[in-house]
């Protein structure tokens, strides 16, 4: 029984050390760990702090290879400019090379001229008298250039009189409208018209005018257009249709219209025009056009 008992004793000694033993070796364990961690902390730390001095190096390299860039950048503009510079040197350099050979190749000239003159120099004197028959030939030319000068003045004013006549000619080509006359009338059913220059009772206007003889005139059809401006500058009455006028190219409305066979004698033209709406009072201009060609005016005045 007691034995029983010690080995029990025994088995509970072993067993708590064995227990010790293995608190121990774990504790131990524990303490190698930490120091691991801390050692590996350390040196995470110190790798930490030497990536960021390379970091800070870096960084430093970099600025200062951009500032050795921009510096490198300056240079090689300032490079160009020269390179520019010497070229542009280069050139005038060039050009006054060739500028030297051009007077070079002058002299030369001048030289050989220098020697034919040399050889001339001789021949002076029997040029002399030949110099002299020159002069007197010159002042009898002077006298024929003063004379074919008057003559030329001449012809100037001939060529003058000649364009005078031509445009006389061509206005000539052109027909007139002469004797343009202008009434105005107040229409009553029952009474005659009565003759009115108050703007606002004028109902209707009539016109008339005649066309001159001209026998350089090409007979044939005209268009006779009556173009009646009033003081606003509107046509008044207009046509739908428009014409041109021949000296402007333009078009322009008008008031009335009428086509005359023109046989090269006079030709009378009688117009009436009624107006729908009052007039204003004021200064109205006619204007008659031949063909395009203006070939008359009269202004009248509405009170």
């Amino acid at each position: 029984m007691e034995n029983f008992r010690e080995k029990r004793l025994e088995r509970q000694l072993k067993s708590q050390q064995n227990i010790s033993i293995v608190m121990a070796v774990v504790l131990l364990l524990a303490i190698l760990g930490i120091v691991y961690l801390l050692v590996r902390n350390s040196r995470l730390n110190n790798d930490k702090e030497e990536l960021q001095r390379e970091i800070s190096m870096l960084a430093t390299e970099v600025n200062f290879l951009e500032e050795s860039n921009s510096e490198l950048q300056a240079e090689i503009l300032k490079l160009n400019e020269e390179n520019d510079m010497l070229r542009g040197s280069a050139a005038n350099l060039e050009l006054e090379i060739q500028s030297r050979e051009a007077q070079i190749a002058r002299l030369n000239r001048e030289l050989l001229k220098l020697e034919d003159i040399r050889a001339e120099v001789a021949e002076y004197e029997s040029l002399e008298e030949e110099y002299e028959k020159l002069q007197e030939e010159k002042l009898e030319l002077t006298g024929e250039l003063d004379a074919v000068k008057k003559h030329l003045s001449e012809l100037k004013e001939i060529e003058e009189q000649y364009e005078a006549l031509v445009r006389r000619v061509e206005e000539a080509t052109y027909l007139r409208a002469y004797n343009i006359c202008v009434h105005h009338f107040r229409d009553r059913w029952i009474c005659r018209p009565v003759v009115m220059d108050v703007a606002r009772r004028v109902d209707r206007t009539t016109l008339s005018f005649e066309i001159n003889e001209n026998l350089l005139v090409e007979p044939g059809e005209k268009n006779v257009h009556l173009v009646i401006t009033g003081p606003d500058g509107n046509v008044i009455s207009p046509s739908a249709e428009t014409f041109t006028i021949e000296e402007t190219g333009e078009t322009s409305d008008f008031t009335e219209h009428t086509v005359i066979q023109y046989d090269n004698q006079p030709v009378a033209l009688d117009f009436s025009i009624e107006h729908d709406t009052n007039l204003e009072s004021g200064t109205y201009q006619v204007q008659i056009f031949l063909d395009g060609a203006e070939s008359g005016t009269e202004e009248f005045v509405l009170e």
